[in-house]
């Protein structure tokens, strides 16, 4: 994020940046598969590498994964020793893992120093394209892939700013309806995946117009799109999963400019879909030029999970396949111009002209084969239903020290004791990073479906509570009894609430 300073000074920063890392290049391995399976794999160390990591595989500096429609990726990365690389970012061919339709591409890269995502501010705002349960069309996708190259486009050139998160589909917000207490007991209830745009975006606090011009572009492209919009509650004592309501959806509008831009485009659900991750070194405006470039190629997008990983940007997308699509279409991996060739063979379902948004030829992009997509039950607005017997999100945080629990295995803790409780667990997003102190710091979104079937919504949230408390409470206690940390080490907090996870379980 540029930055009103001298080039000397500019130049001082990044020496100085780049002096402090601990490694000069970063080593990573993607992982495309079905869900259930994305991160598995990530777990055991990998022999096979050259020259291999040994036991550094199992604890990952950087970990995330996402996982939707049946699909799901996983990143692992690691500090590595300096490298001889013919370009800023290398990832090698597909390979074949233990898991049926599952593949694993490595890679190396060299991080922008002078790329600063995470300043003092950001602004985090919550997209609504529908208000009805998430089942996006054809259509719906095409207009879901131009409002996100809308968004990354207005974070460029409004607030002068990168991308820190966006993901979609997200859990909706429900606005309260009567008094509530403080503690937010009375929240609503939501659907664990909705139609709705998540979006967190760095500010700098050296341009105090950036923020007031971002926030002013995403309230004209609600208003065109009949977008809902809520902005984060900034105001005093409020924390993230708060929001502050701008303007509702607008279904009308909504449909009437969905049928003028894409007037003969099918209108039923995809059945399969693939995974487009675009990887390289981080820059201002990457989303927004991958995204654009898709766009233009008539390619829609049913999910997306964009953010950064030690400074290596990644875009990844799913995109649905076009009808008649090959569904024998193998794993492939490469340049990023060679990949739009592919993608819009596979994908493209709008009559359009591909346009060159932007030099991005310098990233690589991995495409997973074809594979069946899935839809989750849910309630018929956006919501929690009248019977309860849909999926519901439990959020997740923790704090561990480095080198004693890595985070896939934590994850995979955690599904083992919600599974006497749910019948089905998913990990629909999930990031940790090793920050100060030599912690390691995650977040996650875990859906679940319960077991028992809740009489009403107040049942169910009653049931989620419960067992949001006997998850946590039990991962604690094996994570004493393996003696993997020590006691009072453990942060960790399990909730059918996002704005409680400030509020986290040490260890005993």
């Amino acid at each position: 994020m540029a930055l009103r300073t001298s080039r000397s000074t500019e130049l001082a920063r990044i020496a100085a940046e780049a002096a402090a890392a601990d490694a000069s290049s970063v080593r990573l391995r993607l992982v495309h598969g079905p869900a259930g399976a994305g991160f598995q794999g990530l777990i055991k160390p990998f022999p096979d590498l050259d020259p291999p990591l040994h036991e550094q595989a199992q604890w990952p500096s950087d970990f995330w994964t996402f996982s939707v429609a049946g699909l799901a990726m996983s990143v692992c990365a690691w500090p590595a020793a300096a490298t001889v690389f013919s370009s800023p970012f290398e990832v090698g061919a597909p390979r074949p893992t233990d898991h049926p339709d599952t593949f694993a591409y490595d890679g190396f890269s060299v991080p922008n120093p002078g790329f600063l995502n995470e300043p003092n501010r950001r602004i985090d705002a919550l997209l609504t394209l529908n208000s009805t349960h998430w089942a996006p069309s054809y259509r719906d996708c095409l207009v879901t892939g131009v409002v996100l190259a809308r968004t990354c486009s207005l974070a460029v050139s409004r607030g002068q700013s990168p991308i820190v998160h966006l993901h979609t589909p997200v859990s909706p917000f429900i606005d309260q309806q009567i008094s509530a207490r403080g503690d937010g007991s009375l929240e609503r209830l939501r659907d664990a995946v909705g139609p709705c745009v998540r979006v967190s975006v760095a500010v700098n606090p050296q341009e105090p117009t950036a923020r007031l011009a971002f926030e002013q572009g995403l309230v004209a492209l609600a208003e065109e799109f009949g977008l809902g919009l809520k902005l984060n509650d900034r105001r005093f004592n409020r924390v993230p999963g708060e929001w502050f309501t701008i303007r509702g959806f607008d279904r009308e509008r909504y449909r009437q400019v969905r049928a003028r831009l894409f007037p003969d485009t099918p209108m039923h659900l995809p059945k399969h879909a693939m995974i487009a991750s675009v990887m390289g070194p981080a820059r201002l405006g990457m989303a927004a030029d991958v995204i654009s470039r898709l766009s233009a190629n008539g390619v829609g997008v049913l999910a997306a999970a964009v953010s950064s990983v030690r400074k290596i940007g990644f875009v990844n997308l799913v995109l649905p396949l076009a009808e008649g699509a090959d569904l024998a279409a193998p794993a492939w991996s490469g340049q990023w111009d060679d990949g739009v060739k592919l993608i819009a063979e596979r994908c493209r379902t709008f009559d359009a002209v591909g346009a060159d948004h932007g030099e991005v030829a310098a990233y690589k992009v991995a495409l997973s084969p074809p594979m069946p997509c899935s839809y989750p039950r849910s309630s018929r607005r956006t919501g929690a239903s009248v019977t309860g017997r849909v999926p519901y999100p439990l959020w997740l945080r923790w704090d561990v020290p480095n080198r004693t629990v890595g985070s896939p295995l934590l994850l995979s803790m955690v599904e083992q004791n919600l599974a006497a409780y749910a019948e089905q667990t998913e990990v629909a997003y999930a990031q940790a990073r090793v920050g100060r102190g030599d912690m390691v710091r995650g977040r996650a979104k875990l859906v679940v479906l319960l077991a028992e079937p809740p009489r009403d919504v107040a049942d169910a949230q009653a049931l989620l509570n419960e067992v949001a408390e006997r998850v946590q409470e039990r991962t604690l206690e094996q994570l004493s009894d393996a003696r993997l940390v020590g006691p009072g080490q453990v942060r960790l907090r399990l909730s059918p609430r996002e704005r409680w996870l400030t509020y986290a379980g040490i260890s005993a």
